[in-house]
């Protein structure tokens, strides 16, 4: 049955990513933007590191690890005064699986209406704002394999709400243990949906299909050590590999780095986390700065918490 699901996710993500490189066809691209600074530091190698109440915006099959209740949020400080960020809770059910709720958002500040007539401004101003309102379902399909499903409502604004457009998407995920080679699996699809529908145009959705391990390195006493690799295929760009490690100390505070590769503009990452273990509380407290090429870095931070 794990092998079924397994063949059938992935087929379906290769349906849609077979048509090849279709940069600049492809719109909602802050779907594509990290939610999790741990996720963020460790080189976006997000697949296999799915926990807690933020894989609901990547692999819902990471709500999974949630004992009772969890609740994230993440800032991410954009160029260009553009914030970014993600809200997300989900809730587990003895016997009947996870159910999670999140919002993922990207707005401007308000920008001046420029014409040729009115280069300096018209005194109007507009705004450009996306939304990814998710619901998300979780199941525990076997001891060592889990399964998760969220569907997606997509609210693109362009130009204030006067030209917008708004669809439905999903997202499937699964993860897998594997405790003899003291690894993780994890398979993802994203955001299959139709296109969105600006006036006349057409432009399709971010869509992606990921593959990644998590691997623990290495475990004595207070210290431990994961690997991380992932290699995705989405439908506006060549296949991505990404690779991260992270070294936590004594369940207190983690360090992490990572690198993307066969990307336009990021590179390298790392970050660090302090676990609220420490302190009677099931959480961390995450920060990632993400570097690029042409660009100034970014600053993201999470807090996840639950009990």
């Amino acid at each position: 049955m794990k092998r079924i699901l397994i063949c059938s996710i992935m087929l379906l993500g290769l349906q849609y990513a077979e048509a090849g490189n279709r940069s600049g066809s492809v719109t909602a691209q802050f779907l594509k933007i990290p939610i999790n600074a741990r996720v963020a530091a460790i080189g976006n190698a997000q697949v296999s590191l799915a926990e807690g109440a933020s894989s609901i915006a990547f692999n819902p099959a990471g709500t999974l690890s949630i004992s009772t209740f969890s609740f994230s949020g993440t800032y991410n400080q954009w160029w260009a005064d553009i914030q970014h960020g993600f809200v997300g809770a989900a809730v587990n059910f003895p016997g009947i699986g996870t159910i999670g709720a999140g919002v993922t958002a990207l707005a401007t500040d308000d920008i001046n209406v420029r014409t040729p007539a009115f280069p300096e401004g018209t005194g109007e101003m507009f705004r450009a704002s996306e939304f990814a309102f998710t619901l998300t379902y979780a199941r525990q399909i076997s001891e060592l394999f889990g399964l998760g499903l969220s569907l997606k409502y997509i609210n693109s604004n362009l130009y204030n709400t006067d030209i917008n457009s708004n669809v439905l998407a999903f997202d499937f995920g699964t993860l897998y243990d594997i405790p003899v080679l003291r690894t993780r699996l994890g398979i993802s699809v994203n955001n299959l949906g139709k296109d969105l529908r600006y006036l006349n145009e057409t432009y399709s959705l971010p869509t992606a299909l990921r593959f990644g391990a998590r691997v623990n390195v290495y475990e004595v006493g207070v210290h431990k050590v994961y690997g991380v690799v992932q290699v995705g295929r989405p439908n506006d760009a060549d296949e991505q590999w990404n690779v991260g490690g992270e070294y936590t100390y004594q369940e207190i505070f983690s360090l992490r780095a990572g690198y993307r590769f066969n990307y336009d503009t990021e590179d390298w990452s790392a970050g660090v986390g302090v676990l609220l273990n420490s302190l009677g509380l099931n959480g961390s407290v995450d920060y990632a700065f993400t570097h690029y090429k042409f660009l100034p870095g970014t600053h993201m931070f999470t807090i996840e918490t639950g009990f």
